[in-house]
């Protein structure tokens, strides 16, 4: 395409893509003519990434730059998505959830089948209200990854069985969240009630950070020494 439909297609001047060009934020683009090129679709992509970096991260350009060598590969680049869509600062505070079935399999794009299935694993839950289903924002969230995963190719079709796997993380970490609940219970036992609920607000959010940095550290830690299941 051209420069003026590139313009058009991201909505950025054309005098802001020819400085991204010059900064190597973008790669220079296959010329044409003395005075023209030629844009294909993923420097579409990659002008949305860098706005979306620059809008919801508040990421400066040097930075964005770094970001982005980092993750050139066609791969990297789909983790680098997958974490912008899922760990944006507010969104956990400014999302409200769904009511009903239908809404949720379209908010998440998950096949029908799988509802019940997220739901028997303790994956996801719901309240009723007026007779239908209400989903958290959270269990939006995790329909979404659910459905990442099988588009990324984690699935049957690569040896990974979710109806083994995923029935034994729900439970576990059921079970691992109810001892941290108790344990929180008790140890604030004597704390006045107001107190108590801020407190509970700040653990879970310091509890859900820190789950997360705790599965990426051994997971990373098994991968890169072998020492995983199925390793030996």
């Amino acid at each position: 395409m051209k420069i003026s439909e590139l313009v058009k297609c991201t909505g950025v001047p054309k005098q802001t893509i020819h400085y991204y060009i010059r900064a190597g934020l973008l790669p220079k683009p296959e010329k044409t003519g003395s005075n023209s090129a030629d844009y294909d679709q993923s420097y579409v992509e990659r002008i949305h990434l860098i706005k979306e970096l620059q809008n919801d991260f508040f990421f400066p350009l040097p930075t964005i730059k770094k970001v982005l060598w980092e993750h050139r590969s066609a791969s990297k680049q789909a983790m680098l998505k997958l974490r912008m869509e899922f760990f944006r600062p507010m969104e956990h505070y400014l999302g409200t959830g769904v009511k009903g079935d239908e809404a949720f399999l379209e908010a998440t794009g998950l096949a029908a089948r799988w509802l019940p299935k997220l739901k028997e694993w303790n994956l996801i839950g719901s309240r009723t209200e007026n007779g239908e289903s209400v989903y958290s924002q959270d269990d939006v969230s995790i329909g979404k990854v659910m459905v990442a995963m099988a588009k990324s190719g984690i699935n049957r079709k690569s040896s990974f069985h979710p109806e083994i796997t995923m029935s034994a993380i729900g439970k576990q970490f059921t079970d691992i969240v109810k001892i941290l609940i108790d344990d929180f219970h008790q140890a604030t036992e004597d704390t006045k009630n107001q107190e108590k609920q801020e407190l509970a607000l700040r653990g879970h959010e310091v509890m859900g950070v820190l789950f997360y940095h705790l599965y990426r550290k051994y997971a990373r830690q098994f991968i890169e020494e072998g020492d995983g299941p199925g390793t030996n």
